[in-house]
């Protein structure tokens, strides 16, 4: 999973929506589309087709001016979304920052406006006068823009704390994570933003009574993370004598890196302290006073059909994040046939894997019950000691199988990132609110690189087996391979660079994780088994996903199901479950991305034959930066033509 501060200012979300060509005012309410089957066709990745049309031949003026205004936009919009979020400005390494984003509710009205803008001046320019680049960019920008524009209804249908993350994280991760201090300016950038959390708070408490006017709040369960999440950023010196403060220890640790004379180094320690006790303090106590009382109004149980237009809003989170037209039921048909499939897979390898049963003469694969096998490779799984010399061990391993597989990665690619990746343990302030493990991006000029976070406080949570395909989906051939290439290709228009869809990239880091079978990544059949098992997780995810928010799933129903299909224990299934319930949507893309890659990859094969380069296919993928799916099979079918001359 990739851990992301996305440039919107309210609605924060991990996906775009892309719309098929049409302008805004003709687009169907998400409600409204309704695809006729359940498999990942092309008609569904394509909504519209367009006309066959008379070729126009354009003056050269007119081809000119067409480029002229595009480029300016393309170019604006970047920096138009750099200026509206010094955040952003941070993850990307551009210096000189000491505000956070404005996430005021006027602020965003303005940003919809802007938005609108930018539309108004892409429709006005004479599309077809384009080249291929800059009309597939246009078409991109376009899209992206409208799809934002969309959600406008749903502004408070997000939920902006959860045990996900929120700014109560979102503020440490990025002043330790990113705020850099280099010099002295540097460190007054550090305590002009401590000073700034306070006002932050005070619009995302207000953010949140709004969301509260409007009839929504998180269900409870999330707020005991997050209140214990917001207690951590706040023990400690300068508050109390219980050792130091995560921000306080970061602070301290890059002021000492300086060097400074001491009188300098009093003076700026004194200006933190202040700031920490007087705006960061009462800023975290405020929200944690005002979660605590929101906490008693919560419900327990909340899924998207709950909510205001929940139906619409669903339908409309799907498309978002698999940036396709399938409907909840065809996600859920494609989820039980996908767990059926990987299930057979897994009955292939019992025998290989020392099942006991599967060992008798007479032992049928395809008759094999799984959840008696599964508790029997759980039981018998090695994991990683939970004490220090099994954390650096757990650390250690990760390491080396990200090292052996960038060692590979020649075979099955033409292009490398020049950008490198790092494994890093999660700091402990945010352990206990953090995924196992997940992937942070490199800065845009490849200056700080990427990283692969993994969390020591949860090292238990997962087999040793099944370590190997989590950390080729997030770092190597995985998430890093795909955005630092991005990055790093300067052919791409730079909000290009930047651009994300959920669908394409986590399904190409979980295509990443079987692929990473044929660069011989797995050393053994549990390490093979392993990947199986996570393939299984994302494909159960499009069941209980889809049932949870269209279906009419209770809690328990999710758990029964995830319990009887997976080897996750109970405690594990209901994180997950959580996770689905307060990110409506975002477990589906997934699975129909590496579905759909996969699917482009047959299709490629099939038509080159012996000309097919799995090579070149990658590049291909990887080459346009992110794409929705429909435009991605665009591209492989452009390369189909041209390789088949």
């Amino acid at each position: 999973m990739m851990r992301v501060d996305i440039i919107r200012t309210r609605f924060k979300m991990f996906h775009r929506y892309i719309f098929s060509s049409p302008p805004f005012s003709t687009v169907l309410k998400a409600s409204a589309v309704i695809a006729t089957g359940f498999l990942l066709s092309a008609c569904q990745l394509n909504p519209s087709q367009s006309q066959v049309a008379e070729v126009k031949v354009f003056e050269q003026a007119e081809i000119e001016q067409a480029q002229q205004q595009a480029e300016e936009i393309f170019q604006q919009f970047y920096q138009y979304q750099l200026d509206n979020s010094p955040v952003l400005r941070s993850t990307l390494a551009l210096p000189g920052q000491f505000e956070w984003d404005d996430i005021s509710l006027e602020a965003e009205q303005q940003y919809n406006e802007k938005l609108q803008e930018f539309r108004q001046r892409l429709i006005a320019i004479n599309q077809p006068a384009l080249n291929a680049k800059d009309r597939l960019s246009y078409e991109l920008l376009l899209q992206d823009i409208e799809q934002s524009l969309l959600f406008t209804p749903f502004t408070h249908h997000g939920y902006p704390l959860s045990q996900m993350g929120g700014w109560h994280t979102r503020v440490p991760n990025i002043l330790i994570n990113y705020q850099e201090i280099d010099n002295i300016q540097g460190a007054h950038d550090y305590i002009q933003r401590i000073k700034g959390v306070r006002h932050l708070f005070n619009d995302l408490i207000r953010q949140l009574e709004k969301s509260e006017e409007a009839g929504i709040i998180a269900p409870a369960f999330v707020y005991p993370s997050i209140i214990a999440a917001a207690e951590n950023v706040i023990k400690g010196a300068p508050f109390d004598k219980k050792g130091d403060s995560p921000i306080w220890a970061d602070f301290n640790s890059k002021i000492e890196a300086l060097d400074l004379y001491d009188s300098s180094n009093k003076v700026l320690i004194k200006k933190a302290n202040r700031a920490m006790k007087r705006s960061l303090l009462p800023a975290y106590k405020d929200l944690i006073k005002f979660l605590k009382q929101q906490q008693l109004r919560a419900p327990e149980f909340q899924v998207a059909s709950d909510l205001p237009q929940g139906a619409e809003y669903y339908q409309l989170l799907l498309q978002s994040y698999t940036t396709t037209s399938l409907t909840a039921d065809q996600i859920h048909t494609t989820g039980l046939a996908e767990v059926a499939r990987i299930q057979q897979k897994i009955r292939q390898l019992i025998k290989s894997l020392g099942y006991p049963p599967a060992q008798k003469k007479d032992f049928d694969p395809k008759q094999v019950e799984l959840k008696p096998f599964f508790t029997w490779m759980e039981d018998n799984a090695e994991r990683f000691d939970q004490d220090p010399q099994g954390q650096a061990d757990f650390i250690a391993y990760q390491r080396d199988k990200v090292a052996a597989m960038s060692m590979r990665l020649h075979t099955s690619f033409n292009t490398l990132p020049k950008t490198p990746i790092v494994v890093r343990p999660v700091a402990e302030y945010r352990q206990q609110s953090a995924p196992i493990a997940f992937y942070e991006q490199p800065a845009l000029d490849g200056s700080r690189p990427g990283f692969y976070y993994v969390n020591p406080a949860r090292q238990h949570d997962l087999p040793r087996y099944r370590l190997a395909a989590l950390a080729y989906h997030e770092a190597l051939p995985g998430h890093h391979m795909q955005i630092a290439l991005a990055r790093e290709n300067q052919d791409l228009a730079s909000f290009r660079r930047l651009l994300g869809f959920n669908a394409y990239s986590e399904g190409w880091a979980l295509y990443a994780e079987k692929l990473a079978a044929e660069m011989g990544g797995y050393s053994s059949d549990e390490e093979r088994y392993g990947q199986l098992i996570m393939e299984l997780w994302r494909a159960v995810r499009l069941v209980i996903d889809t049932g949870l928010h269209a279906k009419g799933w209770s809690q328990q129903q999710a758990l029964d199901y995830r319990l009887a299909n997976t080897p996750f224990s109970e405690q594990d299934s209901i994180k997950a479950i959580q996770r689905y319930l307060v990110m409506p949507g975002q477990a589906t893309s997934y699975k129909i991305g590496a579905i759909e890659i996969e699917r482009l990859r047959k299709k490629a094969k099939k038509a080159l034959g012996r000309d097919f380069s799995l090579a070149e296919f990658h590049q291909v993928i990887l080459g346009q930066g992110a794409l929705p799916l429909d435009l991605l099979e665009q591209q492989v079918d452009l390369w189909i033509k041209q390789s088949d001359k």
